[in-house]
């Protein structure tokens, strides 16, 4: 059995030869372990003075002519050194959502800002700074809104090429360059200000779900089209302690756009997954509503119980991750620690199907010798009948 159709029959709780495995992203540290470093790293690039008078003088302007081929590069590389890990489904992404507005600030098109920093091994990554919009002229104001039609055609060139490469080698999950509807606008209006747009700026809140659910329809789209069998929306609906919002809530404001996304990408024949970060306990029930085919992660160090879950749910979803990456994929822990943990995940997980193992996110403090004892614990403990306990 291949891994497409590995993966494909544990969506549909078809038997199967035994526990397919899924790479949940993986960070430069992690693939250049894997494909090999670059003769000049991306944080010694960008700490040349002549680079950074470069980006921040014509940062704007050059995003399209220069940096979106750097990443489509980076995300290709991603993709390309999970399949030669073995991973029988791989999270591909196409993330050109930025904008450089000089060499240390990046502007997400949906409003929202970054700090462009090094990751600590070499390599530059991002992390959240603020949100953009303070008020609601902001809005209406903001200057990088994206065309839809244009990231299509940009999703749909790039997952021509992956599923060309890469797509008879493991199961596709893409994510183009829309985020997940509610995140989008968490993000745009900062965590404790958005609970108040919501409320005083009902109609421009609307606006806004409808402006994501637009983007995340079309580049939805341009996945099939280009051939991919599943698409992953990243959506982080909860911390580690819980949701964010009112289950209630969540449900009034984004599941019948969800709902109509998922409809759409199943009426063409592909799968959904959704991501979301933290502790989902009292969502996972609204998000099985709303028709999704499988969840991501079930962070076993938030208060989620993936074990309840697979009793309590099992049979109505595909379950995907339990891998920590805290501290079990990291240099700290032992080898045995990780084959000790796959082995009791897959004992009592995979009985009965419907269970991908996955680490529970991509950081980049994860070597890819990690993912490796990972797989291979997983390799002598995943044959059905599950034996292990």
């Amino acid at each position: 059995m291949d891994s497409v159709e590995r993966v494909l029959r544990t969506f549909e709780g078809k038997p199967v030869d035994r526990v397919p495995t899924f790479c949940a992203g993986m960070e430069d540290r992690t693939y250049n372990e894997v494909l090999g470093r670059p003769l000049v790293s991306t944080e010694t690039i960008l700490n040349n003075r002549i680079v950074q008078h470069v980006l921040d003088k014509w940062g704007p302007s050059l995003s399209n002519s220069f940096f979106r081929p750097v990443l489509r590069d980076t995300m290709e590389k991603r993709t390309k050194a999970s399949v030669e890990l073995g991973f029988d489904a791989v999270w591909s992404i196409l993330d050109e959502t930025f904008i450089v507005l000089d060499h240390q600030t990046m502007a997400r098109y949906n409003g929202s800002i970054y700090n462009l920093q090094p990751d600590g091994f070499g390599n530059m990554t991002y992390m959240y700074r603020a949100p953009a919009f303070k008020k609601p002229e902001d809005f209406d104001a903001w200057p990088y809104w994206p065309d839809t039609d244009e990231m299509a055609h940009r999703t749909y060139t790039f997952f021509k090429k992956m599923v060309s490469k890469y797509g008879d080698k493991a199961c596709l999950f893409g994510q183009g360059p829309a985020y997940g509807i509610q995140e989008t606008i968490l993000f745009s209006l900062g965590f404790e200000k958005m609970p108040v747009w919501i409320r005083r700026e009902k109609d421009l809140v609307r606006r806004f779900i409808a402006r994501n659910e637009e983007l995340c329809f079309k580049t939805n789209m341009a996945l099939i089209d280009a051939g991919v069998p599943v698409v992953l929306q990243t959506d982080d609906f909860a911390f580690k302690s819980g949701p964010l919002m009112n289950p209630k809530l969540v449900d009034e404001l984004f599941g019948e756009p969800y709902r109509r996304i998922i409809r759409a990408v199943h009426d063409r024949g592909a799968k959904y997954v959704l991501h979301s970060c933290g502790d989902n306990t009292l969502l996972f029930d609204t998000f099985i509503s709303w028709g999704v085919d499988g969840l991501h992660a079930y962070e076993m160090t938030s208060n989620v119980d993936i074990f309840k879950e697979k009793k309590l749910h099992g049979d109505k979803v595909t379950m995907i991750g339990g891998v920590g990456v805290d501290y079990l994929l990291t240099d700290r822990s032992k080898d045995e620690e990780i084959a000790a943990e796959v082995k009791r995940l897959i004992g009592r997980l995979g009985p009965g199907g419907r269970y991908i193992l996955s680490p529970v996110h991509s950081l980049s403090s994860i070597p890819a010798h990690k993912l490796r004892v990972m797989l291979d614990a997983a390799r002598t403990y995943s044959a059905y009948p599950i034996s292990v306990s």
